[in-house]
């Protein structure tokens, strides 16, 4: 859509109208006083005037006669397009900080060992990247949990800012050292409500299993299926199962257990998806499929809005009438 000027629905009707005065004007009648439009002062004009001034009272009247067919047609502008970047989905992405998110059981490219929290934090900011390359306008926000769950960014549009945020991401900034997976998925229930969308997304990942007692995740799962919320879940870890210290009291070595079966079970109740992940690559492709799996689709709600012009022709042609009246009566004294 662009920037142009409409003239209505009525233009018929202005180009009827418009000839009017000219054919009255200008059809022979059986008499001066039998013309179909007669205007007393109209016939000592044509008598005594010039020809040139009967002219300009007639260009004049009937100028008066043009816009006020135009002011009729009620005229527009269709100003420029204003596109509203309704957010189709709200993404939450929720990241495991417990103690076990720092084995090293994860490679680079040149096989040295990583923290698991490290592979995350890659992964993540690809996750974020591939939505500001596709031009997504989805908000995503980020909790992290171990005991309790709290908010690294709340909902945002601003993926730079995320991008930033992951950096700072690390399991000192953990509560305790346990799992608390319910408490990550009720607040994300707290953080979509409080935004008001339609479509939530949670994208849960943890390396081990609920270890806090109380709500357990399948409740939370169910409250949030009926708040309308869908969760990926992704066990995130190598298969080894085994924990050891090395000399610098650095976790290394094996994985916690991965409670599969409830992380299956979070994601058939809330209509997602489960996925294992065992290393950065297939970290990777985990997201970059829940990625292509929720890419919006639809279009931005955009609307042009229309300035009325009408009341323009309407006042030249209250301004032309005026100034024939003017004429014609001191045409006549």
């Amino acid at each position: 859509m662009v920037e142009k000027l409409g003239l209505g629905s009525w233009w018929w009707v202005f180009l009827i109208l418009a000839f009017l005065p000219l054919l009255i004007r200008f059809l022979p009648g059986r008499s001066k006083k039998d013309e179909f439009i007669y205007i007393t002062s109209l016939p000592k004009i044509l008598e005594s005037e010039p020809k040139n001034k009967v002219y300009m009272i007639f260009g004049f009247a009937y100028s008066a006669w043009i816009f006020l067919m135009i002011a009729l047609m009620r005229p527009v502008y269709h100003d420029t397009p204003i596109v509203i970047e309704q957010p189709h989905r709200d993404i939450i992405l929720a990241l495991d900080l417990s103690d076990s998110m720092e084995i090293m059981d994860m490679l680079d490219s040149e096989g040295h060992a990583l923290r698991r929290i490290d592979v995350v934090k890659d992964q993540v900011r690809e996750f974020i990247l591939s939505r500001i390359r596709t031009n997504s306008n989805d908000r995503i926000g980020i909790i992290l949990f171990s005991d309790q769950a709290h908010v690294l960014s709340p909902l945002t549009y601003d993926k730079g800012l995320l991008l930033n945020l992951t950096e700072e991401i690390d399991p000192k900034l953990a509560s305790g050292p346990l799992t608390n997976i319910s408490a990550a998925i009720n607040m994300a229930i707290s953080r979509f409500e409080e935004a008001g969308t339609n479509k939530k997304i949670l994208i849960l990942l943890t390396d081990g299993k609920n270890t806090v007692e109380g709500m357990t995740p399948a409740q939370a799962a169910n409250n949030a299926a009926n708040h309308d919320m869908k969760i990926y879940t992704i066990g995130f870890g190598s298969d080894t199962s085994t924990e050891d210290f090395d000399d610098d009291d650095n976790l290394s070595g094996g994985s916690a257990e991965i409670d599969e079966n409830t992380l299956q079970a979070i994601a058939k109740i809330t209509h997602g998806n489960y996925y294992r992940a065992r290393d950065s690559k297939s970290l990777h492709n985990r997201y970059q499929e829940i990625n292509f799996n929720e890419t919006s689709e639809e279009s931005p709600l955009s609307f042009q809005p229309d300035i009325e012009l009408y009341q323009f022709p309407l006042l030249l042609s209250l301004l032309l009438s005026v100034a024939t009246g003017v004429i014609v009566r001191r045409t006549n004294g």
